[in-house]
């Protein structure tokens, strides 16, 4: 994954996934919403659907759509796909700047 910045903020994204279909729902997921996201904005986000997918019902997530992703929940093995393209898109913001 890349991703170009403008004053901090994501204003591009790129990225090729190898992935199961929650795995690469996720990544259409995060894709899809990246665009104006700052790197705190995405940090917070990730935390909250860590807890999300850990059953926090109050961890409502601002990040549009993963209500699609709500049958991986009891999925703990399915978990780590869901996350990775977040975490991918931290990695990315970190090494854009």
């Amino acid at each position: 994954m890349t991703v170009t910045l403008d004053d901090g903020r994501v204003s591009a994204v790129s990225q090729r996934v190898e992935a199961c279909a929650f795995g690469q729902a996720s990544a259409a997921l995060m894709g899809v919403a990246a665009r104006g996201k700052s790197e705190e904005e995405v940090r917070a986000a990730l935390g909250e659907i860590e807890l999300w997918l850990k059953g926090d019902d109050a961890a409502v997530t601002a990040w549009p759509g993963l209500a699609v992703l709500d049958p991986a929940r009891p999925r703990v093995g399915r978990h780590g796909a869901i996350l990775l393209p977040f975490q991918a898109l931290l990695g990315a913001i970190e090494a854009a700047r």
